[in-house]
């Protein structure tokens, strides 16, 4: 069942008959539209045509989502608007999610407008949400994969006995970064310490580096951000100076990245790197 929340409001999919004391919504407006191109298009002035589009820049996502309530009682209506209200009319951008026989996707979202038209006589009321999304991308929940530095494998020992041992497999210090979706995603990128220069981190097929240059100590968390390029340590702290060179990647759709980490300096504890993707969809 097709279902969505926002700040902890949940609306099912229904229709005309339905049992009372439930929020349902009956459209999604544009939920599962891709954004319109914001580029603009300039007419060649004596030539057919116009001239070529570098980049075709996606613009926000706007879309609407409409429902009704139902109750017992009049009281029910008018407690139900209170928390309709109290869920979608804030001063902050937010998330919405959908779920529905695919998975769940989520945006975060601007609530231009909810308007609520109730009828007493009815004991109903029911109620448009007009959002708007900077992001026009849907993402699914993230998949995390982690390692830890590169350790040499094992080998034969000598003299040769029987059976054979050929001891332990090595770790290459590598996660793979998968996006299923149908649009590019960044991944966040979290290491953990504790390395006394700090760490390097390359993306396999690509050949860039990342280069982060400063203490992580045991404990400490390093987030790289591949998305909006900054860098935070255990938390709120920004520490994007010291993220010192950025070639920064993305994952196509329905491709992969891998991701090599290398500790910069003398090395404790056991450090290790994981990587956050959610995938994206238009």
């Amino acid at each position: 069942m097709t279902q969505f929340i926002i700040n902890g409001l949940t609306a099912i999919e229904g229709e005309s008959g339905m049992p009372p004391g439930q929020l349902y919504f009956n459209d999604l407006g544009d939920w599962y539209t891709g954004a319109e191109s914001k580029t603009d298009v300039h007419e060649r002035d004596q030539a057919d045509g116009a001239n070529e589009i570098e980049s075709d820049w996606r613009a926000s996502a706007v879309f609407t989502f409409t429902g009704w309530y139902e109750g017992e009682t009049w009281t029910d209506v008018l407690r139900m608007i209170d928390a309709f209200n109290r869920a979608v009319v804030r001063r902050r951008l937010g998330p919405v999610t959908v779920t529905d026989e695919l998975g769940s996707t989520s945006r975060i979202v601007s609530v231009r407008s909810s308007p609520v038209h109730e009828d007493k006589f009815s004991k109903s009321f029911t109620f448009a949400i007009d959002m708007l999304a900077p992001d026009p991308l849907r993402y699914g929940p993230a998949v995390s994969v982690s390692t830890g530095l590169p350790t040499s494998g094992g080998g034969l020992a000598y003299p040769v006995t029987y059976p054979v041992g050929y001891g332990a497999a090595g770790n290459p210090g590598r996660v793979v970064a998968m996006n299923p979706g149908t649009a590019e995603t960044f991944s966040l990128l979290e290491v953990t310490g504790g390395m006394s220069g700090g760490f390097e981190l390359t993306e396999i097929s690509t050949g860039r580096v990342n280069r982060f240059v400063r203490p992580v100590p045991v404990g400490s968390t390093v987030v790289l951000n591949l998305r909006t390029g900054r860098a935070l340590l255990d938390g709120p702290s920004d520490v994007t100076q010291y993220w010192t060179r950025q070639e920064r990647w993305s994952v196509p759709a329905f491709d992969s990245r891998t991701v090599q980490i290398a500790a910069l300096g003398v090395v404790t504890g056991t450090p290790t790197l994981m990587a956050r993707t959610a995938p994206a969809y238009w």
